[in-house]
């Protein structure tokens, strides 16, 4: 059983799916929060002790420093790390229309790809006390470049699958020491970011997630695949 994961990104959408579900398994919820949610404030009138909101800037190392020390001073480990906080800043603009000098382009890979990162690295301590010890990267099929089909979406498509390649050395670096990483594609959700006409919701791509993160993985598993455990080409 989980007993403590900690969720960035989790104000909505994925995060707050995620939240809810882990929660109802009774796992103690560390929720990252980018921003004030109501939705979230109530959740935790009725998990008054398992559930734990933190602000949580992932851009910012201060914060998420400050993040792991609140959260080291709750628990003596952490099972599960979801690096689920992502951006997408821009539509799809064309090559010559794009605007290469403009900020939020460079901010969507300081969210989607160092953002983990820097999680990893400041709560490595804490899920190393673990005998779970996995990390799960909310990544995209975006981030596949086998079976890349756009012709635009650049900053999203490649902050993804950097932080596919940031999976693939974690797991080269953590498996000595017990440790498993996932970079899972979530599905296309109907949330602000997959938009009303996307295939699923935010519920079901949580489910799966959250048996993902509870299934005795080999270290020498998939890492790329679906929320369904389905694999996807690299």
């Amino acid at each position: 059983m989980i007993k403590t994961v900690f969720i960035t990104g989790a104000d909505k959408g994925l995060g707050f799916s995620l939240v809810q579900r882990f929660l109802r398994a009774g796992a103690h919820v560390f929720a990252g929060l980018h921003q004030a949610n109501s939705d979230l404030s109530y959740l935790a009138k009725s998990f008054p002790k398992t559930l734990t909101p933190i602000s949580l800037d992932v851009t910012q190392l201060e914060s998420v420093s400050q993040a792991a020390n609140t959260v080291a001073k709750l628990v003596p480990a952490l099972d599960v790390l979801i690096n689920n906080a992502g951006v997408m800043l821009e539509n799809r603009t064309p090559l010559l229309e794009l605007d290469l000098a403009r900020l939020p382009l460079f901010e969507t890979l300081d969210v989607n790809t160092f953002g983990p990162l820097r999680m990893v690295q400041q709560f490595l301590p804490l899920l190393e006390k673990s005998d779970h010890k996995l990390i799960l990267n909310i990544s995209s099929e975006a981030g596949s470049i086998t079976d890349c089909w756009r012709e635009s979406e650049f900053a999203y498509s490649m902050s993804k699958a950097a932080l596919n390649m940031q999976s693939r050395i974690l797991q080269n670096y953590l498996k000595p020491r017990g440790f498993k990483l996932l970079a899972v594609h979530p599905g296309w959700m109907r949330t602000d970011m997959g938009g009303a006409d996307a295939d699923i919701n935010a519920d079901e791509a949580a489910e799966g997630i959250f048996n993902l993160a509870g299934k005795k993985w080999g270290p020498d598993d998939d890492i790329y695949m679906d929320y369904r455990a389905q694999p996807i080409s690299w």
